[in-house]
């Protein structure tokens, strides 16, 4: 029989070096799950507030071409009109800026989306596995009782489209923004090595995880 014995370490004992070894072999640990439930949740939330339903989220990332984010919607098109004037989601995030600006069509013609029988406007967001940005699709129509087009309307409501665009695509930004902004931080020097010191993992001289070791000796 042979017997062989490793002094072991915890990670403030070790030197630099294996302190950079232990958290490369842990850098991922808080991002073997779900972890981006609880940002799902707040947009969710975040974006009720402007009228917007989040059915679905997705995202890819977060360091190569074609990363991105996208997430389907039913959008209350007065709600989120006034949401945006009014910067409600300051009502669920008080210290959140968004640059965003107000509609700009004409206040008449708001009204006439408000009443909801002048003016029926339905807006969505869809979403698609392959292709992560913003995927907006409306469509509108005129209750005229004698038939007539209304080109300055039809126009304002070109216009309500362009930024509606504009205006999901920069949520969509933010939501990309805060889920890497919430992965590099999970997997971050100061955060992989609160998790070790918590768990209290013993290393090598040279910064090999030894737990599996220890675990297997008390068999």
């Amino acid at each position: 029989m042979k017997t062989i014995k490793i002094p072991l370490y915890t990670f403030s004992e070790l030197e630099k070096k294996a302190q950079k070894t232990a958290l490369e072999h842990f850098r991922y640990i808080n991002v073997n799950y779900h972890w981006w439930e609880d940002d799902y949740n707040d947009f969710k939330s975040l974006y009720a507030t402007m009228g917007i339903t989040i059915d679905k989220i997705y995202f890819r990332g977060f360091y190569s071409q074609g990363d991105g984010s996208c997430f389907s919607s039913t959008i209350d098109v007065p709600a989120f009109i006034k949401g945006i004037a009014e910067q409600s989601w300051k009502k669920y995030a008080p210290m959140l800026k968004l640059d965003i600006e107000k509609c700009p069509i004409h206040p008449r013609v708001i009204d006439l989306i408000d009443s909801g029988v002048d003016i029926e406007i339905f807006m969505k967001t869809d979403t698609n596995h392959r292709y992560y940005y913003v995927h907006y699709y409306s469509t509108h129509y005129m209750n005229s009782a004698n038939g007539r087009t209304y080109t300055r309307i039809e126009n304002e409501l070109e216009k309500l489209d362009e930024w509606a665009e504009e205006t999901l695509e920069t949520l969509n930004n933010y939501l990309y923004q805060t889920l890497e902004d919430t992965y590099e931080h999970l997997t971050s020097d100061k955060v992989v090595q609160e998790v070790i010191e918590v768990n209290e993992y013993h290393f090598t001289s040279n910064g090999v995880h030894t737990d599996w070791l220890c675990e297997y000796s008390e068999l």
